[in-house]
């Protein structure tokens, strides 16, 4: 009887640390599958550089659209130029509110004034481990899932 309430202690446990995974800490993208368009396919090698941060209430995200990297500006770029190079950048940080699957983002400040004054919005995430997986991104279309990895633990 007692091993067999063991077992079912453990059962429990691992079941209930699975479903409720955190996601707190510091993610980073590591793959992006776009589902049709001039960039269609499985993108691992060429994934931008981003930062997602969670802490207990509190979020920041900042990535590159895109799969080519922003050329550095010369010391004569002009307005236009720097412009577009600003225009893939996505940077927004406020609350959050996390329901089993959904992600319910609620930026504070943004880039973009739009983001910053158009209230919350949602996502579909997966956890597992240390990879967070999901459909859409925030300034993006939705015909895309994406990999993140956790790179520090909070």
């Amino acid at each position: 009887m007692r091993s067999a309430t063991a077992v079912l202690t453990l059962v429990a446990a691992a079941t209930g640390s699975l479903a409720g995974q955190t996601i707190e800490g510091v993610w980073k993208p590591v793959e992006v599958v776009v589902d049709s368009g001039p960039v269609r396919g499985r993108h691992t090698t060429d994934v931008q550089p981003g930062l997602l941060v969670f802490t207990k209430r509190h979020y920041s995200m900042m990535f590159v659209q895109g799969f080519a990297p922003r050329p550095v500006p010369g010391d004569s770029a002009t307005a236009e130029q720097v412009a577009r190079l600003f225009i893939p950048f996505t940077a927004n940080a406020g609350t959050y509110q996390r329901t089993d699957s959904t992600v319910t983002f609620t930026p504070m400040v943004a880039k973009h004034p739009a983001v910053q004054a158009g209230g919350p919005f949602t996502l579909k995430i997966r956890v597992k481990g240390d990879t967070l997986w999901g459909r859409g991104a925030p300034g993006t279309s939705g015909g895309q899932t994406w990999t993140w990895v956790r790179v520090e633990r909070r």
